[in-house]
């Protein structure tokens, strides 16, 4: 089963910044990297794979930007995690509805060798992920939209850079208006 940390470093392997969209598995040479230094898979990846890769990279990624604000998830967006959570030795199905259980079907670990059983062992994590924490939140700077949980509640940002850049904004936008420093 896949930890929080590394189902967030797979959602967050697209963004979209002001200055340009950052994917780390923007085609199939770059997906199979990422699935083999984060994942252990060592093969190369179908045309279909990828494509399967990127609709629940984008679907999970909807359903915990949802789950952040507080919102329901897409329908489809779920449909998809769903579907590829049905594959894993370990099920665990979402209904939208943050306040009820999650279903769980046998149990087990994914396969490293099989991309299909990885890939539902992904979905199955950002299930729980969603159902199971309301400490996951969206970065607060205005230029970044990296996901992350958030492990104090004063917490704000992902990084101390990102925290830094927004003091820095800030103080300078201070000193231009030739307000208190």
């Amino acid at each position: 089963m896949f930890d929080s940390q590394r189902t967030l470093a797979f959602v967050n392997t697209r963004l979209d910044r002001p200055n340009g969209l950052i994917d780390q598995l923007a085609d199939r040479d770059a997906a199979a990297g990422w699935l083999a230094g984060e994942l252990g898979y060592d093969s190369p990846i179908s045309g279909r794979d990828h494509a399967a890769l990127l609709e629940l990279r984008d679907s999970a990624r909807w359903i915990l930007r949802a789950r952040s604000a507080g919102l329901t998830p897409p329908p489809q967006d779920l449909d998809v995690v769903n579907a590829a959570s049905v594959a894993a030795p370990r099920a665990e199905q979402l209904d939208g509805d943050w306040n009820s259980a999650v279903h769980f079907a046998a149990s087990g670990s994914p396969d490293a060798n099989n991309l299909t059983e990885l890939l539902a062992g992904l979905a199955s994590a950002v299930v729980n992920l969603a159902a199971a924490s309301e400490n996951l939140v969206e970065c607060a700077a205005d230029d970044c939209v990296v996901l992350f949980l958030r492990t104090d509640p004063r917490r704000r940002w992902h990084s101390k850079r990102c925290g830094n850049r927004v003091r820095a904004a800030r103080s300078f936008a201070r000193h231009r208006s030739g307000g208190p420093a």
